[in-house]
């Protein structure tokens, strides 16, 4: 089995990398700059587009280097200097020689227009990131004033909520709890599987944004499904977004499914938003973790364990105009040969 299987090697304690992203006065910057103040991330370097757009006060400020600033909470700031993957690299080279404190976890902001998947493909796909880094989490900001008629409007903002594994509601104090209800439920049609977590003024735990670690899908919502099937979660209509989930009770053939993911994301690589899955493989007993974004598989990770005592498959995967049944058809036919 090539780099793509579950032997694949896995590097000894790869740092968490972990992506905020959001529409434009979705709150990502208030987020950003409550979170650089907070204790709990002191073991955190926060990779951000401008220092002057966080507003870092003087008085947090405990060592500047050379493009990072070393706050008073413990946290590591620094700009993204060109490239992404030259900013990763540089920086845990510098971790490493103990130039910078040895941090335990990456947060990249994003600009309010960009697309998230070519970072995350940096941090599944690139060698020079994934020999240090993992893909933990996407978290999402969300306007709850002006979220409605964003997403309707706005592919971009779509897609950003689509392929979160945190959705954060930002302004809800500030809208009426129908204009409330019905962001969420417009968000859960998108994104059946992200917790949706409200937030005022940018307050939040960090443990509440990266708690658990995104080797372990969001998909323990399903352990009380009664059936073995692939089942669709929700349809969304908006942009032909919508999030399906696959639950296989028996283990997987390993060769088939694999081949089967790749010709989905050779052939349908643009509408395959996200993929994200836990996986009972034949003739192992350990689970394996799948990640994917568009036409870029993550190289699967075995687990040491399994979270909980369901040993079924769950994938989820957040689609633009693939049908639910088309890939129920195209998985069963693929798996049984």
């Amino acid at each position: 089995m090539s780099d793509t299987g579950p032997h694949a090697s896995i590097p000894n304690e790869p740092i968490g990398g972990s992506l905020i992203t959001g529409f434009l006065g979705s709150g990502k910057t208030t987020l950003l700059n409550r979170l650089l103040r907070h204790p709990g991330m002191g073991d955190t370097a926060v990779i951000v587009n401008e220092f002057g757009e966080v507003g870092l006060d003087h008085l947090l400020i405990e060592t500047s280097l050379d493009s990072a600033v070393l706050l008073k909470s413990g946290c590591l700031c620094c700009t993204l200097r060109g490239d992404l993957v030259d900013t990763l690299t540089s920086l845990f080279d510098r971790r490493q020689r103990g130039e910078v404190p040895a941090f335990r976890r990456v947060l990249i902001e994003t600009t309010g227009l960009a697309d998230p998947a070519p970072i995350l493909h940096a941090l599944m796909a690139d060698p020079a990131v994934t020999a240090h880094y993992r893909m933990d989490h996407v978290i999402t900001t969300v306007d709850a004033v002006n979220a409605l008629g964003q997403l309707a409007e706005h592919y971009e903002s779509a897609k950003q909520a689509a392929v979160a594994d945190r959705l954060v509601l930002t302004k809800s104090d500030l809208a009426s709890q129908t204009d409330v209800a019905v962001v969420t439920a417009r968000l859960q049609a998108l994104n059946a599987e992200a917790p949706i977590l409200r937030v005022i003024n940018g307050a939040i735990e960090p443990d509440a944004l990266f708690g658990a670690s995104g080797e372990l899908p969001a998909v323990r919502r399903l352990e009380s499904e009664p059936h073995d099937h692939a089942h669709e979660a929700h349809d969304a209509h908006q942009h032909g977004i919508g999030s399906y989930c696959l639950v296989h009770d028996v283990p997987l053939p390993w060769p088939r499914f694999a081949q089967w993911l790749e010709a989905l994301a050779s052939l349908r690589g643009p509408d395959l938003l996200r993929v994200k899955g836990i996986v009972h493989v034949q003739g192992r007993s350990r689970p394996v973790v799948i990640h994917a974004v568009q036409h870029v598989l993550h190289p699967p990770r075995e687990l040491q364990d399994w979270p909980d005592a369901d040993r079924r498959s769950r994938i989820v995967f957040i689609t633009r105009n693939i049908a639910g049944a088309a890939l129920e058809q195209s998985f069963r036919a693929s798996i049984s040969g």
